[in-house]
């Protein structure tokens, strides 16, 4: 049973962090799809990107999966030192990796991928300053960590308001936290725009902002039936694991339960960047990070193995479907 495995057998968790994110990757490595591409949020840092690699190369497929398999690990390791899952488990960088595993057409480098990177460092800074008066230089190292995130993908920095209301739940009320807050948000932003005016590109300053935040997002999603299934299996899935985060953390440490509500509060916020995503198959890669945290707690808090298990291979057999019905 794959759940009892991640709660006993450190050696076959390895394996199976190896293996099933190698098969699930196959089509990928066969016939890379294309980079996804987000004209109306892209940003610079992502130009980048895309001027470097080709549109169609099994390059970025691999570069995608290494970036997604460092990450998986960084929240793993994240969320054992802070104690809100369970030591020498892997069972969260399982499920991030099955959850980033979706879909052939996002195997591959988008800037939602390469956002993630930062966000995931931003949460590593941001719950350290569970327990302190100020916290500024984590508080600065998180928001200019989330504008760097934003500056692969626009909608990005609406999680400076998960940090402002993370804030009020560890008890930091001072004003020069979130004076400093607006300054580590503002770096990355002026050192670009010193970039593009030292580089005689102010026609670029003057129409960034309204380019590229100054926009309504694109409706039109989930047109496969496939997707629709899947979407609806999250959803039944991630409810249930809400509730058993709330409420089955109530009875541990302060400091558990304080950064238990900022990785909660974090899935409420992601909603924001991912209305703005609606339009694109790299949709549900927002969630990610908060949802792989919550789906840990359920699978682990279920009483019967054989329910959380079912739960799991279903999990895992709509993944492998909508990986092939894509390809």
């Amino acid at each position: 049973m794959l759940v009892s495995v991640f709660k006993r057998n450190y050696f076959l968790q390895l394996v199976l962090l190896i293996v099933l994110p190698l098969i699930l990757w196959i089509p990928a490595f066969i016939k890379p799809p294309a980079i996804i591409s987000n004209p109306s949020f892209d940003m610079p840092l992502f130009d980048i990107i895309l001027y470097i690699f080709p549109s169609e190369n099994i390059i970025c497929s691999i570069a995608a999966f290494l970036i997604v398999i460092g990450q998986a690990f960084l929240l793993n390791y994240i969320l054992t030192f802070y104690e809100l899952s369970k030591k020498n488990s892997y069972f969260p960088a399982f499920i991030y990796l099955i959850l980033f595993s979706c879909d052939y057409r996002i195997m591959t480098l988008s800037s939602i991928l390469m956002a993630n990177c930062f966000i995931i460092l931003a949460i590593w800074s941001f719950l350290q300053c569970y327990n302190k008066s100020e916290g500024l230089d984590q508080i600065f190292l998180s928001t200019f960590l989330v504008a760097v995130a934003s500056l692969f993908y626009s909608p990005y920095i609406l999680f400076i308001i998960w940090i402002w209301i993370g804030l009020f739940n560890f008890k930091i009320y001072k004003w020069r936290p979130f004076l400093v807050s607006i300054l580590g948000m503002a770096s990355p932003y002026l050192v670009l725009m010193v970039y593009y005016y030292l580089d005689n590109q102010t026609d670029v300053i003057l129409n960034f902002f309204p380019q590229h935040f100054a926009l309504l997002p694109e409706i039109g999603f989930m047109n496969q039936p496939v997707q629709i299934v899947y979407m609806a299996y999250m959803l039944v899935l991630t409810l249930p694991a809400l509730f058993y985060t709330i409420t089955f953390r109530n009875d541990q440490k302060l400091s558990v339960r304080k950064r238990t509500a900022t990785l909660v509060l974090l899935f409420f916020i992601s909603i924001l960047p991912f209305v703005y995503t609606l339009h694109s198959p790299s949709m549900s890669l927002i969630f990610i990070p908060p949802v792989a945290f919550m789906l840990t707690v359920f699978f682990f808090s279920i009483k019967r193995s054989l329910y959380s298990n079912i739960f799991l291979g279903i999990l895992l057999l709509l993944t492998i479907v909508k990986i092939y019905i894509n390809y």
